[in-house]
C-alpha cells in the first residue's frame, strides 16, 4: 500500500485536472480488473500504473495540455512524447516502479497498432495498458475536456463499442461496460454484442497469466 500512496502523491503532483482524471481512471481500472478476475498483485500494479499513466504531462506546459483550440503539429508531437517521459520519470523513481514504467509507456497504444509511441498491436501491448487506455477514454469522455462538453454514460459506451477491435481490446471492452454501468446511477448496461463473447472468455482465461503480461 505504501507504493500506491507514493503513486497517488506523484499523480497529484501532476496537477489538477490531470491528478483528478488519473484517480478516476485508477478507480475504474480496479473495477475492470475484478471483472477480468485478475489476481491481487496484477490488480495493484494496474491501479498504480493507472494513477501514473499521465504523469509525463508534467513535462508539458499547461497551455498545451489544457488548450481548447486546435494544436499545432509540433504541439501534437510533444504531447505524444509524454508516455516516454513518464517511463523515464518512473524508472528514476526506483526498482519498485520498473514494471509500472513499462506499462505506462504503452498506455496510448491501440489494439490495431495505430497508437504510440511504439505502434504495438494486440497482445504486444501489456494487458494493464489495454485496460488503462479503455478506462481513460471512458473517463475523459464522461468528464469532459477543455475542448468539449462531457458525454453521457450511454454515449461514451456507444463510442467505445464502435472502436472495439480497432482502438480498444475487444476482450476488455465488455468488462469496462459492465464496471462503468454498475457505478453509474440509473445506467442501463449495454448488451454485449455476440461477436465479442469469445473475446471476453479469452480475456478471462488469460487473466491467470496476466502477471507476466503486466510486466
Amino acid at each position: 500500500m505504501a507504493l500506491t500512496s507514493h503513486a497517488l502523491r506523484l499523480a497529484e503532483a501532476a496537477g489538477h485536472p490531470t491528478g483528478v482524471h488519473s484517480r478516476d481512471v485508477a478507480e475504474l481500472a480496479s473495477e475492470v480488473a475484478v471483472e477480468l478476475e485478475l489476481d491481487d498483485q496484477s490488480r495493484q500494479e494496474l491501479e498504480i500504473a493507472a494513477l501514473l499513466h499521465d504523469v509525463g504531462k508534467r513535462a508539458l506546459m499547461d497551455q498545451i495540455v489544457d488548450r481548447s483550440d486546435q494544436l499545432s503539429e509540433h504541439e501534437i508531437l510533444l504531447i505524444r512524447k509524454h508516455p516516454l517521459w513518464a517511463q523515464t520519470m518512473l524508472e528514476r523513481a526506483g526498482e519498485p516502479f520498473q514494471p509500472v514504467a513499462r506499462i505506462v509507456r504503452s498506455c496510448q497504444e491501440h489494439w490495431d497498432g495505430s497508437g504510440y509511441p511504439d505502434g504495438l498491436a494486440r497482445d504486444e501491448i501489456p494487458l494493464a495498458a489495454r485496460v488503462i487506455f479503455c478506462c481513460a477514454a471512458y473517463t475523459s469522455m464522461t468528464s469532459g475536456q477543455p475542448y468539449r462538453k462531457p458525454m453521457s454514460h450511454a454515449g461514451a459506451i456507444r463510442e467505445i463499442w464502435e472502436c472495439s477491435g480497432s482502438q480498444f481490446d475487444p476482450g476488455v471492452v465488455p468488462a469496462l461496460v459492465r464496471a462503468a454501468s454498475e457505478r453509474t446511477p440509473d445506467a442501463v448496461a449495454e448488451p454485449v454484442p455476440d461477436a465479442h463473447t469469445n473475446a471476453v472468455d479469452l480475456a478471462r482465461a488469460g487473466a491467470s497469466g496476466a502477471r507476466g503480461d503486466l510486466g
